[in-house]
């Protein structure tokens, strides 16, 4: 799958049908291309238009200006097919409750297929497969997902999400609230799901997070896309970018080290 944003601009309306004045709130001529099998970080402070942006990623917004193509075809044309598109392309937002409604682990992650039309002798393995690839126990089926711990309950939304096997998947902050473990327990996931060919976009304002996952980065701030290149790119400068200043985000911590220590150290 080969996802573009043109010129993309956003403004979120307020009951009038006035567009609001807020800069957290809108996006602002965004262009940028997401090829497939890439590995993509956004990342940005709380405000700066994130999640904004990955609404409009599978045509839950839709953009004031500009297109949004996938595959060269307008995803906000009205012939388009969305429901389809929602199936190649699985979004995982930052809270899972409210993902979750099932009355089981196991109904949960079969709703997907479900509605994908697909039989039991299909749907079953499924299952099977994605709690393995989650880390979720096979005892676990016939639980309440809403009994279930924030980092369970991050990864049966991921493994719900998975069950359809989607060719591309965004995640917004999916390490949020979580306890290390739990945060190197996701990005294991990730990085085998990847490790498929399969195209990641992972949106947080975690600059850490980005720099251990991602080989290219997207900035934004104020709506606007400030920076699209190697993550190393934007680390390594000899001073801290001014991307980082204009953004308001820390260097990543191996970066901050490596800058501490002596040249004869750096690799």
């Amino acid at each position: 799958m080969n996802l573009s944003f043109e010129k993309v601009w956003f403004a979120y309306e307020n009951l009038s049908g006035i567009p609001t004045n807020s800069s957290t709130s809108q996006l602002q001529d965004i262009s940028f291309e997401i090829r497939p099998g890439e590995l993509v970080g956004i990342v940005g402070r709380s405000g700066s238009g994130k999640t904004t942006l990955m609404q409009l990623f599978n045509g839950l917004l839709l953009p004031a200006r500009g297109r949004i193509l996938v595959d060269a075809q307008d995803i906000n044309s009205s012939d388009y097919d969305l429901v389809a598109l929602r199936r190649r392309l699985g979004v995982v937002f930052q809270f899972p409750e409210t993902q979750l409604f099932a009355a089981t682990v196991e109904e949960e992650i079969a709703f997907g297929p479900q509605q994908q039309k697909l039989g039991d002798e299909e749907i079953a393995p499924r299952v099977a497969e994605v709690l393995q690839a989650v880390g979720l126990d096979d005892t676990m089926r016939r639980r309440n997902p809403f009994t279930l711990s924030q980092g369970e309950k991050r990864r049966l939304a991921l493994a719900s999400v998975l069950a359809m096997r989607p060719e591309m998947l965004v995640l917004d902050e999916p390490t949020a609230s979580l306890d290390a473990r739990g945060v190197n327990e996701v990005c294991r996931i990730l990085q085998k799901w990847h490790a498929t060919k399969k195209t990641l976009v992972i949106i947080s304002h975690d600059v850490d997070l980005i720099d251990s996952l991602c080989a290219r980065v997207l900035v934004l701030e104020r709506g606007g896309l400030l920076f699209d290149g190697e993550t190393k790119a934007l680390w390594e400068s000899a001073q801290p970018h001014e991307v980082l200043r204009q953004a308001g985000l820390p260097l990543p911590r191996t970066e901050r080290l490596r800058r501490r220590l002596p040249a004869k150290f750096h690799f």
